[in-house]
């Protein structure tokens, strides 16, 4: 999710049944992307733009090892999820512009559907503070949706605006994936596996919203 959330917003997410149906997509998200296979099974990883975490909380239940740091400028676990997280997890409020931690200091990373929501400029920020904070050959997991099509754009644009309660007027920046793999690269990102993946649940069109996960390596230069 993205922006900032709204009063019905905070209070939907109070509610069992959607924390189910987030509990319920992360868990898609991760198998039909691979995001946990391709990290570090131990080690200190960095999810930006954490939304609900949802996400991070899938991640650190499939490696008992692992400890994340979560960061978002605006969301925060809500009460279900918030209950079950441990020690094992920290939120820090900001951006990914300008990331509050060390050189070097994360041994693995990923960025969920965030970056489109951000200015190609900004994109590219975010990406080079995500490789300054990794360790050299450290994982970088990118998640995005990638249309290449102008039919593809207008349904995943549909899904967005449905799924994250967007206000119509609310920037989108896609990028298709080889796109994706020159910014990447332009960032200090090798790639060494990309997936494709569709039909995330629950279902916001009829269509199906094309998505892609780049694993990638930081580069020792």
């Amino acid at each position: 999710m993205i922006g900032e959330p709204t009063w019905l917003m905070r209070a939907a997410l109070r509610a069992r049944w959607l924390d189910a149906v987030l509990r319920r997509r992360a868990d898609g998200v991760l198998r039909k992307s691979g995001l946990s296979r391709g990290l570090p099974a131990r080690g200190l990883l960095l999810d930006i733009g954490a939304g609900t975490g949802h996400i991070t909380e899938a991640v650190l239940r499939a490696g008992p090892a692992r400890r994340c740091v979560a960061v978002d400028p605006s969301w925060r676990p809500p009460p279900p999820l918030e209950g079950r997280l441990d020690a094992r997890f920290a939120l820090v409020r900001g951006g990914g512009e300008a990331l509050p931690f060390a050189d070097g200091c994360f041994d693995g990373g990923w960025c969920a559907f965030v970056l489109h929501h951000l200015p190609l400029a900004t994109q590219a920020t975010v990406l080079a503070e995500m490789a300054r904070v990794l360790r050299p050959g450290g994982v970088f997991v990118l998640l995005e949706d990638t249309p290449t099509t102008a039919a593809e754009r207008a349904v995943t644009l549909r899904a967005d605006r449905r799924l994250n309660f967007e206000d119509v007027s609310a920037p989108h920046h896609y990028r298709a994936p080889a796109e994706w793999r020159t910014a990447l690269a332009a960032a200090g990102f090798r790639v060494i596996a990309e997936r494709g993946f569709r039909f995330l649940f629950p279902p916001a069109t009829l269509r199906p919203v094309p998505h892609s996960a780049f694993l990638c390596e930081k580069q020792i230069r």
